[in-house]
């Protein structure tokens, strides 16, 4: 351990408040739930992820206007980073879940505080890394989880796409695995959602080309922001205008709708 720097695991705290996760949804603060406002009006910490993607950030784009209206009313809440390295290294990865959590900890030590991601919180979403590093540190722990719409409920919608209908199997992964791995997947489900395709959108194009897939899909990015992309001709689609928050939709049976 670094000379004068605290070890979390040996602070005890005394919490007087409760965690909220809360999804703010894919972008759209109009998306943002009516419970995860009211929270969010009230809390005096809200936490935000910070790393690489510009994920954080984004998040706090869509309760910037809750936020200005806490401004005005001189009840502004105090904002906490907390930093997600992009990293597989367990060891960083330990490291920032012991910081993240005594940080927070800290602010429930004075009251409630809010920890703010994209999309529902509990999917895909960084507090289920918050969560296991507080639980080493902490436990119990008074938590409540405050549900939001999903990048791809979302992109159905858009879409005016069922996702499912009668006996269709969903299937929701990220395009990082193993273009086996997706194959397979695609061969086993009817609808298939592609997420974090970024890095991957040429290979995984390749592979719907292969499948004869390529125009039962549909690609939609930002979803819900004013710089919002959707195309269902992914053979006109350069792979370098494929921003990180960005996803596929795939329908094996065909669209439903015109």
């Amino acid at each position: 351990m670094e000379e004068g720097r605290e070890n979390p695991e040996e602070k005890d705290f005394a919490l007087v408040g409760t965690l909220y996760g809360i999804g703010v949804g894919p972008g759209d603060p109009e998306l943002l739930t009516i419970k995860a406002a009211r929270i969010l009006r009230e809390v005096p910490v809200i936490a935000v992820p910070t790393s690489y993607s510009d994920a954080g950030s984004l998040a706090m784009e869509v309760i910037a206007p809750i936020l200005e209206e806490r401004a005005r009313a001189g009840r502004s809440p105090e904002i906490v980073s907390l930093l997600f390295p992009m990293t597989r290294d367990e060891g960083i990865l330990r490291k920032a879940r012991e910081e993240n959590g005594a940080l927070l900890l800290g602010a429930l030590s004075r009251g409630d505080a809010a920890f703010v991601a994209l999309g529902d919180i509990l999917f895909y979403s960084t507090f289920g890394n918050l969560l296991t590093g507080l639980s080493s540190i902490r436990s119990p722990l008074p938590v409540e989880v405050v549900p939001g719409v999903t990048s791809f409920a979302a992109a159905a919608g858009r879409l005016v796409e069922p996702l499912v209908q009668g006996s269709e199997r969903l299937a929701v992964l990220p395009a990082v695995y193993d273009p086996a791995e997706i194959e397979a997947v695609l061969d086993r489900f009817e609808v298939v959602v592609l997420m974090k395709i970024n890095k991957v959108f040429g290979e995984v194009r390749d592979l719907l080309a292969r499948k004869n897939l390529l125009d039962r899909s549909a690609f939609v990015a930002m979803v819900g922001r004013p710089e919002e992309r959707i195309s269902r001709t992914l053979d006109r689609l350069p792979p370098g205008a494929v921003p990180y928050m960005s996803l596929l939709v795939v329908r094996k049976n065909g669209w439903l709708t015109p």
